[in-house]
């Protein structure tokens, strides 16, 4: 066989296995087997993602008062899924009374009341509350604040009684939305409400519409542990400061950043970010609505809130909203970092904003979890108290204590401890063995 068959020969199986090698690559489908992971993805909810008002001006919880049976939820779905089938009621009449006599819900032939309990945070604006309800009105709103509303279910109409704080003054709405309509969502949602308790702690609060309500016996709850990560602050400082070009001081992680029209704060170890508009007045405008409105549309479109957040407060006087962090509908508190964001509005802008920037990205599956007390012994304990005085508490609810891990680890991990938190003299306090912290 000469040398010019055997390279033919050759050639020809080269070809050959090139064809075939060919083919068992087109054709391969890889076998991939399921990989066991200790990290779930939560929800995302990123900054950007556009926020509905109506998401954030939400009560903490509802309570359904039918005479002696009490049922509560603090469920999303409930508390603001059933105002989405009432919009476009009309309200024929609103007044405000400097007196609690006027809080008189309907009676049936029997005697018994039945109302719905909408429980707020902190006092917020009565205009406020019928805007995001959508319902309409041809007059006036009034200048009133309101921390919770008693919607009367008996009459054949439903009134609302908006109450303030203070426990001293009372707004009457008429509408004309019918009474056995809600009713009828309430049962629709029923599956999600648990039973409630009243509690007394003064004299103000001795009533079954005046008295702090709570979940009877949470029981035990799970501990959540979430990964995290901190937001970059030049990212922050390029969409505050714009095109001002600004010069960076820092020192014992206090981070200093200056402009010609802006200032900016660091701290790097609890992880709040602070920033002022050096060409606005602190003074605002005296709409309480508007104001919190323009801070909404603010923080929306600077990377600020999602939807876990709530307005948890207003201070009319500072024209100052302030968002709370939320897990699975319960307030999010922290003894480590800010859990709130903080926006006051000048004449023009907004003249102050304070945040933190760590945010919660990842959950990490845990079995750990923590009893919680009945709600009357978390009121007896304090009553025992001797550094306490139960008439200065004016709410109850249960919340997560977030707090960062402390294993010994490579990532970034936040604990979500379920926890009482007693409002006492104006301020939230964790329950603890029996005091308040």
């Amino acid at each position: 066989m000469n040398k010019e068959t055997i390279k033919s020969i050759a050639l020809f199986l080269l070809v050959i296995s090139s064809l075939v090698l060919t083919l068992m690559v087109w054709s391969y489908e890889p076998e991939f087997s399921e990989v066991e992971t200790d990290v779930e993805r939560t929800a995302n909810i990123g900054p950007g993602e556009p926020v509905p008002f109506t998401s954030v001006m939400r009560a903490y919880q509802l309570v359904w008062v039918n005479d002696m049976d009490v049922q509560g939820t603090i469920e999303e779905e409930a508390v603001v899924g059933i105002r989405e089938y009432i919009d476009g009621t009309e309200i024929t009449d609103i007044n405000v009374y400097n007196s609690l006599s006027r809080l008189s819900p309907g009676t049936d032939e029997d005697g018994d009341e039945e109302f719905l309990i909408v429980d707020y945070a902190s006092d917020m604006p009565t205009k406020s509350l019928f805007k995001v309800l959508d319902f309409e009105y041809e007059g006036d709103y009034p200048d009133y604040s309101y921390n919770r509303i008693i919607v009367d279910l008996v009459d054949e109409h439903v009134t609302f009684f908006l109450i303030n704080e203070d426990l001293d003054r009372v707004a009457v709405a008429a509408t004309d939305l019918e009474s056995d309509y809600l009713k009828s969502l309430l049962e629709d949602h029923s599956d999600l409400f648990e039973e409630y308790s009243a509690v007394i702690t003064n004299q103000q609060t001795s009533n079954n519409k005046t008295a702090i309500y709570g979940p009877t016996s949470p029981g035990e709850m799970p501990v959540e542990t979430f990964l995290y990560n901190v937001v970059s602050v030049e990212a922050i400082n390029n969409v505050l400061f714009m095109d001002d070009d600004y010069t960076m001081e820092g020192e014992e992680g206090i981070h200093v950043y200056e402009g010609e029209d802006n200032i900016a704060t660091y701290n790097s170890e609890t992880y709040t970010y602070s920033y002022n508009n050096l060409d606005e007045s602190p003074t605002g405008g005296s709409n309480p609505h508007q104001t919190i409105q323009r801070g909404f549309y603010f923080l929306t479109s600077h990377i600020g809130i999602d939807q876990r957040h709530i307005l948890f407060d207003y201070i009319t006087d500072e024209n100052q909203s302030i968002y709370r962090s939320s897990m699975n509908g319960h307030f999010v508190f922290s003894d480590e970092v800010t859990t709130t964001i903080s926006v006051k509005h000048g004449e023009h802008a907004v003249y102050e904003y304070t945040r933190p920037l760590i945010r919660v990205n990842a959950q990490v599956p845990g079995e750990e979890s923590r009893e919680l007390p009945p709600i009357e012994n978390v009121r007896y304990e304090i009553a025992l108290n001797d550094n306490h005085d139960l008439q200065n508490v004016t709410k109850i609810t249960v919340g997560y204590n977030m707090t960062f891990s402390t294993e010994e680890s490579e990532i970034n991990v936040v604990r979500y401890t379920p926890s009482w938190y007693v409002k006492y003299d104006g301020e939230w306090m964790r329950f603890d063995e029996g005091s308040l912290s």
